[in-house]
């Protein structure tokens, strides 16, 4: 194992999914740091921005931070990344009301910096909405069935929800560009 990876994050549930896809190769270490995201669909705008004001505020070296969106057919893929707020208003059970059978797909954007160079990695994943809350996790898990899966992401097993996620996938593209350094 090489030294410790630092994760900007504040989100126990993503820090124990990168700590877990990441383990064999970096010790995931955790810092919070007051990141302003800008007011877009765009999962891939916000991680930008959230990247360039890391590298203002942290010294670390090197370091990472994502961010996640739901694209819901049904509402014209809002809210993207904008979630947080939709769940926060609505709730998961009031997301699953309005839209429960709709399409889906969940976007990660993590973007790496190791104090020169700025790397992105992206994973998407197929799904749909389920009409009742299902499980735990966190966020929006457990509504989210993955395409060809009949549980959602909060009825899984963290290293089955670890191996199908938008987060997990990104996850190992960073894992793979890390191990040929």
């Amino acid at each position: 194992m090489k030294d410790s990876l630092l994760f900007l994050t504040g989100n126990r549930g993503k820090l124990a999914e990168a700590s877990a896809i990441l383990s064999d190769l970096y010790k995931v270490a955790n810092k919070v740091v007051d990141l302003v995201e800008i007011q877009s669909t765009s999962v891939e705008e916000v991680m930008v921005a959230k990247l360039a004001q890391a590298a203002d505020k942290v010294d670390e070296r090197p370091f990472f931070c994502e961010d996640t969106g739901l694209y819901i057919e049904a509402l014209n893929g809002f809210p993207g990344a904008l979630v947080k707020f939709y769940l926060a208003h609505l709730g998961i059970a009031g997301i699953a009301t309005q839209v429960g059978g709709s399409p889906a797909y969940a976007e990660t954007v993590l973007g790496y910096y190791d104090g020169v160079e700025t790397h992105f990695f992206t994973g998407r994943i197929k799904g749909h909405i389920a009409h009742k809350p299902k499980g735990t996790g966190f966020g929006w898990d457990p509504i989210f069935i993955p395409e060809g899966e009949s549980l959602t992401f909060g009825q899984m097993l963290p290293a089955r929800k670890n191996k199908l996620s938008m987060r997990g996938i990104a996850l190992r593209q960073l894992k793979e560009f890390l191990h040929n350094q």
